[in-house]
């Protein structure tokens, strides 16, 4: 049975452009949009079983190739595929299309808006995940909680949305009492928009 979606946040385009310049600055490995949005979905997933909420507050996914940051990956989708690229993302980003899956480059190098729970995040994400190839990735996130039960509950859709509440499920990381506050947010968020 799908868990209802309670948690929702609200998409941080600033937050998101940071985060993804500081994983492209950091990252050892090919960092395409496959590995960008695999790492993004890691270090939400880590920040939001801690602190209560996400770092971009991008929506997820459950696709055939794992969790995808919806907003996110059409913004890369964009920025690669058309030739004056995505304006959102094309001044923190070069690409270089002469790889079969292009890869990103940051241009910017300030984080502002990112706190230092954010940057624990994605650190905290590299240290465990850089280096690992997109198929060691797309194994390790199918086998996540979130990401089976929205799959295996997607009928016939190529996608559905996955709950927040089930990134707390089977995670030894998660703090006690996060979910709940979560959720709370969530619902006083809804209850008075506008007012973050």
């Amino acid at each position: 049975m799908p868990t209802s979606v309670t948690i929702s946040f609200q998409f941080d385009l600033e937050k998101t452009r940071e985060a993804l310049a500081y994983l492209a600055s950091n990252s050892t490995g090919a960092f395409d949009k496959y590995q960008a949005c695999k790492l993004l979905f890691l270090a939400d997933k880590y920040h939001l079983v801690r602190y209560g909420r996400t770092i971009t507050g991008d929506a997820y996914f459950a696709m055939p190739h794992g969790p995808a940051p919806t907003r996110t990956l059409n913004l890369l989708t964009i920025l690669i595929e058309e030739p004056e690229g995505e304006p959102a993302l094309a001044s923190y980003f070069t690409v270089d299309r002469s790889y079969v899956n292009p890869r990103l480059r940051a241009t910017h190098a300030e984080y502002d808006n990112l706190s230092k729970s954010d940057i624990e995040a994605l650190d905290a994400t590299l240290r465990r995940f850089d280096g690992k190839t997109f198929p060691e990735l797309r194994a390790l996130t199918h086998e996540m909680v979130a990401y089976r039960k929205a799959w295996d509950n997607r009928g016939r859709k190529k996608s559905v949305k996955m709950a927040f509440e089930d990134f707390f499920e089977e995670d030894s990381d998660a703090i006690a009492g996060v979910l709940d506050e979560a959720i709370e947010d969530s619902q006083l968020r809804k209850a008075f928009p506008g007012r973050e």
